[in-house]
């Protein structure tokens, strides 16, 4: 009996180090938005981006659901261009922002009210 190969889905994973970037830059994207509603819930931070800050205070998954979407969709294009270095770097840049970003995250969070 021969059997047929299954259908590759997606983007095949050429570079399993930029692909590792791309993963943890996605959690952190997820956390970060987790994060930011617990913390304007606490009325202890802002959202930055006026598009999102509107997203937010209308309906917290449209918001989670946009911002998730932008970000892998940008990373995936990234991703998918990764042998140029200009994608690379831009991937690279993605989960340094986003590093920071949860560190500003868990700063609020070890300081509680603090901040």
């Amino acid at each position: 009996m021969i059997r047929a190969a299954a259908p590759r889905i997606g983007l095949p994973v050429r570079d399993s180090r930029m692909f590792a970037c791309v993963l943890a830059a996605i959690v952190m994207c997820a956390w970060d938005a987790v994060a930011t509603m617990q913390h304007i819930g606490r009325g202890v931070a802002l959202e930055g981006n006026p598009l999102m800050d509107s997203l937010i205070h209308r309906n917290a998954l449209l918001f989670f659901g946009v911002k998730m979407a932008v970000t892998a969709a940008g990373l995936l294009v990234c991703y998918a261009y990764s042998h140029l270095r200009t994608a690379r770097l831009g991937i690279r840049f993605i989960l340094a922002i986003y590093a920071f970003v949860c560190g500003y995250h868990l700063a609020i969070i070890l300081a509680g009210d603090k901040i």
